[in-house]
């Protein structure tokens, strides 16, 4: 997230729209601190970079976009390093949001080692 001008916003309960499930079982899912969801969603709490890193809803925050694409583009080269299978890569993502997936209608695939 960039620090420079953005805050994180969930204007929902200003303009009076609901949420969808599957966008509140991803705030579950993302945003483990209660506190902190009641505060984005319950309070429409408008959230600086740094407010939202100390909450855990961001990894970090950046001077500049610049700087954020920089910053996803170094984690993206320190994974692709270990050379991990996508697709176990990817079911063991959506193990850790069953609810979320069930709700998007992302199916399991069981995936066992090639080498046991």
């Amino acid at each position: 997230m960039t620090s420079s001008r953005s805050v994180m916003y969930m204007s929902e309960l200003d303009i009076g729209m609901t949420l969808p499930d599957y966008f509140t079982a991803l705030i579950r899912a993302k945003i483990g601190s209660a506190s902190a969801r009641r505060s984005l969603v319950l309070r429409a709490t408008k959230l600086k970079a740094e407010e939202a890193v100390e909450m855990g809803i961001v990894d970090s925050a950046h001077a500049s976009a610049e700087e954020a694409v920089q910053a996803a583009m170094c984690l993206c080269e320190e994974l692709s390093k270990k050379r991990w299978d996508g697709k176990v890569y990817a079911e063991i993502r959506k193990a850790l949001y069953p609810e979320l997936c069930g709700l998007l209608g992302l199916k399991d695939e069981s995936i066992l080692p090639s080498k046991l």
